[in-house]
């Protein structure tokens, strides 16, 4: 039976899961690259420890929810020369198959199970438990970690073996970035037309223009809010990924890369830490050149 968990990475998805799992009685050893008293996560129960050694010794299953490879690397890197034979890492980080498979290599020379189970559905889904939760790795450790996992997600799948649930993360990611560009520069013309946003949004609803990303998108450009942590630093890195597979795989991704260029322009346009939806202001910005 799974009690003693570790959790490495407080960031916006991360805080919340841990909240969760403290929540669901899991005994928890919080930690963060960056040293912060994390309140609400030591309010939920959690031990918030300052060094990364600490946080994993001990613990069943330890939870990796970073940034980026050279993140998961590092951190996955320090832990496993303190787990446990037999224990578990559940990397919820969005990650490049490659890297995860190579990660996996790397735990199994411990004898430590390595699943790469990254999630979607962002951080309202993660405060409220429900991510969609992608599991790729040895069968009988996604099978010992269900326990863990359904205390952060309601829809749990396991993909196949190492990789596969990074695949079908990546899958997502190349949907989710293309539509929401794609959201972006439609109602953007729907502005230069005239057009009242929320007429337009009813008709596209009910029409097959109609996505998840369009429905997000719209109260974000009405409200010109662009504070999130769906921002384009994350998609253009997520996108970057994605090229990579393409090309590991001889995959022609035409569509991934067009979005990768705007999302690059947003980030050089100096976007890169607002919400997607400001890269409305990169295709004004254009439009003015143009005009």
């Amino acid at each position: 039976m799974i009690e003693k968990l570790a959790f490495l990475g407080l960031g916006a998805m991360g805080r919340p899961m841990a909240i969760n799992l403290a929540r669901a009685g899991f005994s928890i050893r919080a930690w963060n690259r960056t040293a912060k008293a994390f309140e609400d996560v030591a309010a939920a129960g959690a031990a918030i420890e300052r060094d990364l050694q600490g946080a994993v010794r001990e613990a069943q299953v330890v939870c990796v929810c970073v940034l980026d490879n050279a993140a998961a690397e590092a951190v996955v890197g320090q832990a496993l020369p303190h787990m446990a034979p037999g224990s578990i890492i559940l990397d919820h980080s969005t990650l490049g198959v490659s890297t995860v498979q190579a990660l996996a290599r790397q735990a199994a020379e411990r004898e430590v199970a390595y699943l790469d189970a990254p999630v979607s559905g962002g951080t309202v889904g993660a405060e409220a438990g429900t991510l969609s939760i992608m599991v790729g790795g040895e069968r009988s450790a996604f099978e010992r970690a269900l326990p863990v996992l359904k205390a952060l997600g309601r829809l749990i799948e396991y993909m196949g073996p190492s990789g596969s649930g990074q695949g079908a993360k990546l899958v997502n990611q190349l949907l989710t970035a293309v539509h929401s560009a794609a959201a972006v520069e439609a109602l953007y013309l729907g502005r230069r037309l005239g057009l009242d946003l929320d007429q337009l949004h009813r008709v596209l609803q009910a029409s097959y223009g109609a996505s998840r990303m369009l429905d997000r998108t719209v109260p974000v450009l009405q409200a010109e809010n662009f504070d999130s942590a769906f921002t384009v630093d994350v998609l253009a890195k997520d996108l970057r990924l994605i090229e990579a597979l393409g090309h590991e795989t001889s995959t022609p991704l035409p569509l991934g890369e067009a979005a990768l260029a705007l999302y690059r322009a947003g980030q050089n346009g100096g976007v890169g830490a607002s919400d997607a939806a400001a890269l409305v202001k990169i295709l004004a910005r254009d439009a003015a050149k143009e005009a």
